[in-house]
């Protein structure tokens, strides 16, 4: 079955072997641990056990993963692991044997070195950042006055003289002008720099007149521009300013070399990181336990397939452990896994990036994937563009190691590039038009319309197929009237109007009065009064256009189709336009190269994307809910590395 039956899982064990079982638990990946406080059993084991807690130096084990992590990013900020698009969009981790991972972890003595190294580097760059921040900020506010002349701890108010730094709006400056013209008797102003909004000017006066200037300025808004504890001209503090940031700068390049000498322990501290983060997680993991002074009891769920694995475990490699399983009850929440084989198990991408199914419902991967085939095909339709695609994927899944979602996206990209010849060749598309071979079936490009008629024709199978899984759905639970009333008779509504749209009048006709009947009988069953059934299920048939919406959405696969090959065929042209010298030539192959590589690219976005949404809005939601919780094993988790096998291992 494609969802694995899960079964609840009690282990008892003596504290002494505790850690012992965790481990192999945690290699074993295959149980996901409850907090037996939250079972339905606790009541039950209440008067016997107590809750358990993270032993005591768990503190301790954080604090290393969070030195660790600290370390690693702050190597990544400064001298970053560059990695290709490729490897980042597949998460390539170090590689590492088994006995380098071992002797990696033996150095985690040396962690409280290293990040104390790494913490004094870190305090030095943050000073020397603050320190050139603070240097630039105060060049910026001197380059404006660099003109000035006078030194600057002599630009202050005397006895007898105002003089000063201010600056004012460009629009205020020529009345400031004329207001001082106008209103005091001996003064110096000199306009020192200006711009669009701001002009920077030099002031002095008779202290005498220190009221009337202090209205002037206040009436035209001038600001007063101080520079405590600068001696020298401007441009004389400007310079120096310069030199102090050169020098700031060798020494933040003294610190970074620094650094750079510890970065020969990255790779040691990504495989602490990873061990000291699952001892974590183990300890943590403790909370969930019961226990007594000398028993502990965990609780989970496990898949049955992997319960004869785990019971082998508990009898053979501990001496206290014992385990017993028992069926969900109906009202607990058990997880869910998914296991699809074969040419299906790669779309269950599609199924998970939607929802996880609940625990009764339908998986909706194997009823799914043969029209997410089909449609992705028809999205690409060119033999060429599948080629290229199903090679590309090929060659990614042979050359990165990849499990889970990843592998099964990139089969699933394999799979495509497999339509896409398929329909390439019913099509006649060879990268465009550029091999010019017949379609076995016809040229979208001349009969459009069968290509769009097909297009809704698949769609209404698609669409049929997830109302008739409903209706199994609704007879599988006891429900066969309900099956009839909210789908059989939207099957007979929907065949009848079919068949008026082709002419047939009198069978369509009984048919969509028959649908229609039974819609507006049954479609309000649930209503109190015999008014509100009534107008409840005559409303339920505006739900026609819901229907005609899903069906006309099947459209896309006929413009993706079109729009992939035109796009080639554009590229054709282009490259066309160039040719008939050598370097024509060059750049033919350039454009067709580079022009049908980013429509493959580009194409096969838009399949993927716009199949899944047929999948997920048109499909899905004729019988799929969704909103299942995923099963997540207890498992050893590495965020930085992988464990490879040697030939000797």
């Amino acid at each position: 079955m494609p969802i694995i039956e899960m079964k609840k899982v009690f282990l008892l064990g003596h504290q002494q072997e505790r850690e012992k079982i965790f481990s192999l638990l945690h290699n074993l990946g295959s149980v996901e641990l409850l907090d037996v406080k939250s079972g339905t059993t606790w009541a039950e084991f209440e008067a016997l056990l107590e809750p358990d807690q993270p032993p005591e130096d768990v503190s301790k084990i954080d604090t290393i993963r969070s030195d660790i992590r600290f370390c690693l990013d702050f190597f990544q900020r400064h001298f970053p692991l560059r990695k290709s698009i490729l490897e980042q969009f597949t998460g390539k981790k170090l590689d590492l044997t088994s006995g380098q991972y071992a002797e990696y972890v033996k150095a985690l003595d040396r962690i409280e070195e290293i990040h104390k190294s790494c913490r004094q580097s870190e305090e030095k760059l943050v000073r020397i950042r603050n320190e050139e921040t603070q240097t630039q900020n105060l060049i910026g506010d001197l380059q404006p006055w660099s003109a000035l002349d006078l030194p600057l701890e002599l630009v202050k108010d005397g006895d007898w003289v105002l003089m000063g730094l201010y600056t004012v709006a460009a629009e205020n400056y020529p009345d400031l002008q004329d207001a001082l013209a106008g209103n005091v008797s001996d003064y110096y102003l000199d306009e020192v720099f200006s711009d669009d909004d701001t002009v920077y000017f030099f002031f002095s006066g008779l202290s005498e007149e220190k009221p009337v200037v202090d209205d002037l300025f206040k009436n035209e808004m001038v600001t007063t521009i101080t520079f405590t504890n600068l001696s020298g001209t401007p441009a004389q503090n400007i310079k120096s300013l310069q030199e102090k940031l050169d020098t700031l700068k060798k020494d933040r390049n003294d610190v970074l070399s620094e650094v750079e000498s510890l970065l020969e322990h990255r790779s040691m501290l990504m495989a602490c990181y990873d061990y000291i983060d699952n001892e974590y997680a183990k300890n943590q993991a403790v909370a969930n336990l019961g226990r007594t002074n000398n028993s502990f009891l965990l609780e989970g769920w496990a898949p049955v397939p992997v319960l004869g694995d785990l019971e082998t475990m508990v009898t053979g490699k501990t001496e206290t452990a014992v385990l017993a399983t028992r069926d969900p009850e109906p009202d607990e929440d058990v997880p869910v896994l998914l296991h699809n084989s074969g040419p299906v198990e790669p779309y269950e991408v599609v199924t998970r990036l939607y929802s996880s199914p609940k625990k009764n419902e339908l998986d909706p991967t194997p009823f799914m994937a043969p029209f997410f085939f089909l449609f992705f095909g028809i999205c690409l339709s060119d033999a060429g563009y599948g080629i290229v695609l199903g090679l590309l994927a090929y060659f990614l899944s042979r050359k990165l190691k990849l499990e889970g979602m990843g592998k099964q996206l990139i089969n699933l990209l394999i799979y495509g590039g497999f339509s896409a010849l398929a329909f390439g060749i019913l099509l006649g598309s060879y990268f465009g038009d550029l091999i010019k071979l017949p379609p076995l079936l016809f040229d979208p490009l001349e009969e459009p319309m069968l290509m769009l008629i097909g297009s809704f024709v698949l769609g209404l199978i698609h669409v049929y197929f997830g109302m008739a899984l409903q209706a199994y759905r609704n007879i599988k639970a006891g429900q066969p009237l309900s099956a009839l009333y909210d789908q059989g008779f939207w099957f007979i509504f929907l065949n009848g109007l079919i068949l008026l749209l082709l002419e047939f009048s009198l069978i369509g006709q009984l048919l969509a009065v028959i649908g229609a009947a039974g819609l507006i009988i049954t479609q309000g069953r649930h209503q109190r009064s015999i008014v509100l059934k009534f107008f409840s299920g005559l409303l339920s048939l505006y739900n026609i256009t819901q229907y005609l919406s899903d069906i006309l959405s099947y459209s896309r696969l006929f413009a993706l189709g079109l729009a992939s090959v035109v796009i080639g065929m554009v590229v054709n042209s282009v490259g066309d336009l160039v040719a008939g010298s050598i370097i024509g030539y060059v750049a033919l192959v350039i454009i067709l190269v580079g022009g049908h590589f980013f429509n493959v690219i580009i194409s096969t976005l838009s399949a993927y994307v716009h199949t899944s949404r047929l999948q997920y809005l048109e499909f899905f939601n004729k019988f799929f809910e969704g909103g299942g919780r995923s099963f997540q094993p207890f498992r050893v988790k590495n965020n930085y590395i992988d464990i490879v096998e040697t030939d000797e291992g």
